[in-house]
Protein backbone atom coordinates (compact mmCIF):
# COMPACT_ATOMS: atom_id res chain seq x y z
CA UNK A 1 0.00 0.00 0.00
CA UNK A 2 1.21 3.41 -1.06
CA UNK A 3 2.92 5.83 2.24
CA UNK A 4 0.08 8.05 1.04
CA UNK A 5 -2.87 6.16 1.33
CA UNK A 6 -1.91 4.11 4.01
CA UNK A 7 -1.29 7.27 5.99
CA UNK A 8 -4.99 8.48 5.10
CA UNK A 9 -6.23 5.03 6.21
CA UNK A 10 -4.57 5.70 9.46
CA UNK A 11 -6.07 9.43 9.81
CA UNK A 12 -9.65 8.07 9.28
CA UNK A 13 -9.26 4.99 11.57
CA UNK A 14 -7.93 7.89 14.27
CA UNK A 15 -11.18 9.97 13.01
CA UNK A 16 -13.46 7.73 13.22
CA UNK A 17 -12.40 6.25 16.93
CA UNK A 18 -12.41 9.71 17.80
CA UNK A 19 -16.16 10.18 17.25
CA UNK A 20 -17.04 6.75 18.17
CA UNK A 21 -15.71 7.26 22.25
CA UNK A 22 -17.30 11.32 21.93
CA UNK A 23 -20.35 9.93 21.01
CA UNK A 24 -20.10 6.99 23.73
CA UNK A 25 -19.04 9.46 26.13
CA UNK A 26 -21.75 12.00 25.49
CA UNK A 27 -24.11 9.12 25.72
CA UNK A 28 -23.13 6.80 28.82
CA UNK A 29 -20.60 9.21 30.45
CA UNK A 30 -16.77 8.72 30.50
CA UNK A 31 -16.19 5.86 33.19
CA UNK A 32 -19.66 3.75 31.19
CA UNK A 33 -17.39 3.37 28.07
CA UNK A 34 -14.66 0.91 28.05
CA UNK A 35 -11.60 0.57 25.12
CA UNK A 36 -13.33 -2.44 23.70
CA UNK A 37 -16.77 -0.41 23.04
CA UNK A 38 -14.65 2.21 21.43
CA UNK A 39 -12.95 0.33 19.00
CA UNK A 40 -16.00 -2.12 18.72
CA UNK A 41 -18.15 0.15 17.27
CA UNK A 42 -15.45 1.10 14.09
CA UNK A 43 -14.63 -2.39 13.57
CA UNK A 44 -11.25 -2.59 15.26
CA UNK A 45 -9.80 -4.10 18.17
CA UNK A 46 -8.55 -2.67 20.84
CA UNK A 47 -4.92 -3.53 20.17
CA UNK A 48 -5.79 -1.16 17.34
CA UNK A 49 -7.18 1.50 19.48
CA UNK A 50 -3.87 1.30 21.32
CA UNK A 51 -1.82 1.94 18.50
CA UNK A 52 -3.61 5.29 18.52
CA UNK A 53 -4.29 6.36 21.86
CA UNK A 54 -2.48 5.34 25.22
CA UNK A 55 -5.59 5.37 26.92
CA UNK A 56 -9.47 6.92 26.83
CA UNK A 57 -8.63 10.30 28.79
CA UNK A 58 -6.06 10.71 25.48
CA UNK A 59 -8.89 10.03 22.79
CA UNK A 60 -10.62 12.73 24.88
CA UNK A 61 -8.06 15.43 25.10
CA UNK A 62 -6.80 14.35 21.52
CA UNK A 63 -5.35 17.83 20.07
CA UNK A 64 -5.24 19.45 23.00
CA UNK A 65 -1.35 19.37 23.77
CA UNK A 66 -1.08 19.97 20.25
CA UNK A 67 -2.88 23.31 20.50
CA UNK A 68 -0.92 24.53 23.55
CA UNK A 69 1.92 24.29 21.19
CA UNK A 70 0.71 25.78 19.10
CA UNK A 71 -0.53 28.79 21.66
CA UNK A 72 3.48 28.81 23.28
CA UNK A 73 4.76 29.07 19.30
CA UNK A 74 2.67 31.82 18.63
CA UNK A 75 4.15 33.16 21.94
CA UNK A 76 7.35 32.76 21.11
CA UNK A 77 7.16 34.41 17.20
CA UNK A 78 5.66 37.67 18.94
CA UNK A 79 8.17 40.81 19.23
CA UNK A 80 9.47 40.36 22.88
CA UNK A 81 8.43 44.35 23.08
CA UNK A 82 4.84 43.32 22.69
CA UNK A 83 2.99 43.75 26.00
CA UNK A 84 2.67 40.51 27.28
CA UNK A 85 -0.91 40.18 27.67
CA UNK A 86 -1.20 41.56 23.81
CA UNK A 87 0.99 38.71 23.17
CA UNK A 88 -0.85 35.91 24.98
CA UNK A 89 -4.34 37.60 23.53
CA UNK A 90 -3.10 37.31 19.82
CA UNK A 91 -1.83 33.55 20.48
CA UNK A 92 -4.94 32.63 22.10
CA UNK A 93 -7.49 33.56 19.18
CA UNK A 94 -5.12 32.27 16.54
CA UNK A 95 -5.53 29.25 18.05
CA UNK A 96 -8.89 29.44 18.57
CA UNK A 97 -9.68 30.42 15.05
CA UNK A 98 -9.31 26.89 14.38
CA UNK A 99 -11.96 26.08 16.07
CA UNK A 100 -13.88 27.43 13.36
CA UNK A 101 -14.50 24.21 11.70
CA UNK A 102 -18.24 23.12 12.65
CA UNK A 103 -16.56 19.53 13.40
CA UNK A 104 -13.92 20.85 15.63
CA UNK A 105 -16.55 23.01 17.48
CA UNK A 106 -18.47 20.35 18.21
CA UNK A 107 -15.80 18.24 19.40
CA UNK A 108 -14.88 20.97 21.84
CA UNK A 109 -18.40 21.29 22.92
CA UNK A 110 -19.04 17.64 23.97
CA UNK A 111 -15.49 17.64 25.16
CA UNK A 112 -16.11 19.83 27.69
CA UNK A 113 -19.73 18.33 28.17
CA UNK A 114 -17.85 15.30 29.28
CA UNK A 115 -15.54 16.66 31.09
CA UNK A 116 -18.19 18.24 33.15
CA UNK A 117 -19.62 15.21 34.34
CA UNK A 118 -16.67 13.59 35.55
CA UNK A 119 -15.07 15.23 39.02
CA UNK A 120 -12.17 12.80 38.22
CA UNK A 121 -11.98 14.19 34.51
CA UNK A 122 -12.25 17.95 35.74
CA UNK A 123 -9.38 17.10 37.90
CA UNK A 124 -7.16 15.97 35.32
CA UNK A 125 -7.96 19.50 33.15
CA UNK A 126 -6.82 21.42 36.28
CA UNK A 127 -3.86 19.37 36.14
CA UNK A 128 -3.63 20.17 32.42
CA UNK A 129 -4.55 23.68 33.21
CA UNK A 130 -1.24 24.00 35.58
CA UNK A 131 0.58 22.78 33.36
CA UNK A 132 -0.38 24.95 30.60
CA UNK A 133 0.05 27.76 32.78
CA UNK A 134 3.61 27.14 33.41
CA UNK A 135 5.09 26.03 30.11
CA UNK A 136 3.47 29.80 29.30
CA UNK A 137 5.60 30.73 32.13
CA UNK A 138 8.45 29.24 30.88
CA UNK A 139 8.31 30.04 27.52
CA UNK A 140 8.35 33.79 28.07
CA UNK A 141 10.77 33.34 30.52
CA UNK A 142 12.81 31.97 27.40
CA UNK A 143 12.13 34.16 25.16
CA UNK A 144 13.63 37.30 27.32
CA UNK A 145 10.44 38.64 27.54
CA UNK A 146 10.12 38.58 31.73
CA UNK A 147 13.38 39.74 31.76
CA UNK A 148 11.85 43.30 32.18
CA UNK A 149 8.47 42.25 34.80
CA UNK A 150 8.05 41.56 37.95
CA UNK A 151 7.12 37.92 38.93
CA UNK A 152 4.03 39.36 40.03
CA UNK A 153 3.06 40.57 36.31
CA UNK A 154 3.93 37.47 34.71
CA UNK A 155 1.95 34.96 36.91
CA UNK A 156 -0.87 37.65 37.08
CA UNK A 157 -0.99 38.04 33.09
CA UNK A 158 -0.71 34.44 32.60
CA UNK A 159 -3.36 33.67 34.87
CA UNK A 160 -5.58 35.94 33.70
CA UNK A 161 -5.55 34.99 30.32
CA UNK A 162 -6.21 31.65 30.90
CA UNK A 163 -9.30 32.26 33.50
CA UNK A 164 -9.86 34.84 30.15
CA UNK A 165 -10.51 31.66 28.19
CA UNK A 166 -11.90 29.15 30.57
CA UNK A 167 -14.66 32.19 31.44
CA UNK A 168 -15.05 32.62 27.68
CA UNK A 169 -15.34 28.64 27.01
CA UNK A 170 -17.80 27.94 29.77
CA UNK A 171 -19.88 30.82 28.59
CA UNK A 172 -20.21 28.89 25.46
CA UNK A 173 -20.67 25.65 26.33
CA UNK A 174 -23.69 26.49 29.09
CA UNK A 175 -25.19 28.63 25.31
CA UNK A 176 -24.94 24.97 24.14
CA UNK A 177 -21.93 25.84 21.46
CA UNK A 178 -24.38 28.19 19.59
CA UNK A 179 -22.62 31.49 18.71
CA UNK A 180 -19.06 32.71 17.40
CA UNK A 181 -16.35 31.33 20.17
CA UNK A 182 -13.68 33.35 19.10
CA UNK A 183 -15.56 36.41 18.92
CA UNK A 184 -16.66 35.91 22.40
CA UNK A 185 -13.24 35.12 23.55
CA UNK A 186 -12.05 38.31 21.45
CA UNK A 187 -14.84 39.80 23.52
CA UNK A 188 -13.64 38.78 26.96
CA UNK A 189 -10.03 39.22 25.99
CA UNK A 190 -10.41 42.97 25.20
CA UNK A 191 -12.04 43.20 28.38
CA UNK A 192 -8.95 41.73 30.44
CA UNK A 193 -6.38 44.11 28.19
CA UNK A 194 -8.24 47.11 29.19
CA UNK A 195 -7.42 46.33 32.52
CA UNK A 196 -4.00 45.36 32.31
CA UNK A 197 -1.25 46.98 30.77
CA UNK A 198 2.06 44.51 30.53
Amino acid sequence: MPAGLRDRKKARTRDALVRSALDQFTERGFDGVTVEEIAAACDVSPRTFFRYFASKEDVLFVGVDEAQQRLLAGVRAQPVDTPLIEALRTAVLDVAAEYDDEDERSRLLRRHQVVRASEALQGRAAERYHRWSDDVIAEVRATGRADTMSELDLRLAVAATATALAVATALWVDGGGRGDLTALLTTVLDRLREGLDF
